[in-house]
């Protein structure tokens, strides 16, 4: 069997494990990412909406922060986050949005003077400072206290997946694609890497490396009617729980969009 060594293995080549294998670059260790299928086919690519960041750029986000968005966010999921890692994420998201408008994503950005908007149903006309010109726009978006989505038109996805696609080009990470791990290598205490099959070729290899990440995304395939890309089957929980020793947390937390309903 053939073997990888590498420090960081992610396994998942969608934004989240994209940018993590970025990042263990950046800090100095060698990276590689295993991906189903070639990173801008991953299903980050359909998202839409936004990302959250307490910016505080647009009038309707005026005084907002850091706190506003954890409170926002804890109570969004009825309590039952991981309140460590949802302080974590409002304090680094804001950050995050400027990072990727650094590397080249084309945010939307604000446009001062009157515009009209729709809230709670009813059309308003809203006016943005002067001062806010040309800084990333954010709107209302899960019914938060204040507007902080960032987005880019509706493919917002589609604008951060390339441009991280991009940064992983520049910082030379490999991006193996056509695999599929299929269990992890471990010893009951430490994971050491993952066994992969070539879907291509059928062959059996073995990536070991100090430190393993899985990003392979959700589950949301697993219903009959779904805007699930048909690699969103929960192959990820499916390594975790393989170890015997992991287990998975709020696996009733699934994110429902209406798009698949028709009449």
């Amino acid at each position: 069997m053939k073997i990888i060594y590498t420090d960081v293995l992610v396994i998942g080549g969608g934004l989240a494990g994209l940018r993590m294998a970025v990042a263990a670059k950046r800090r100095g260790h060698d990276s590689i990412v295993l991906s189903l299928v070639p990173p801008k086919r991953s299903h980050s690519k359909a998202a839409q909406g936004g990302m959250q960041a307490s910016l505080g750029n647009v009038i309707k986000g005026a005084g907002d922060n850091e706190d506003v968005h954890f409170g926002d966010t804890v109570r969004g999921s009825d309590w039952g986050a991981d309140q460590e890692v949802v302080r974590m994420f409002v304090n680094t998201s804001p950050k995050a949005v400027r990072e990727l408008a650094a590397w080249g994503c084309p945010w939307s950005r604000i446009t001062p003077g009157d515009r009209q908007v729709i809230i709670n149903g009813e059309k308003v006309t809203i006016t943005e400072r002067k001062e806010a010109q040309g800084l990333v726009a954010q709107r209302d978006f899960g019914g938060t206290k204040k507007w902080r989505t960032c987005y880019v038109s509706d493919c917002t996805g589609h604008a951060m997946l390339n441009t991280v696609t991009d940064r992983i080009i520049a910082e030379q990470v490999p991006v193996i694609e056509r695999v599929e791990a299929l269990s992890l290598i471990h010893d009951g205490k430490r994971c050491y890497g993952a066994i992969v099959r070539d879907l291509i070729t059928g062959e059996l290899m073995a990536y070991v490396s100090k430190a393993t990440a899985i990003a392979t995304g959700g589950a949301g395939r697993i219903y009959r009617v779904t805007t699930n890309a048909v690699i969103c089957d929960g192959t990820g929980y499916d390594l975790a729980l393989g170890t015997g020793v992991a287990t998975l947390s709020n696996m009733e937390a699934i994110q429902f969009h209406p798009t698949g309903i028709f009449p």
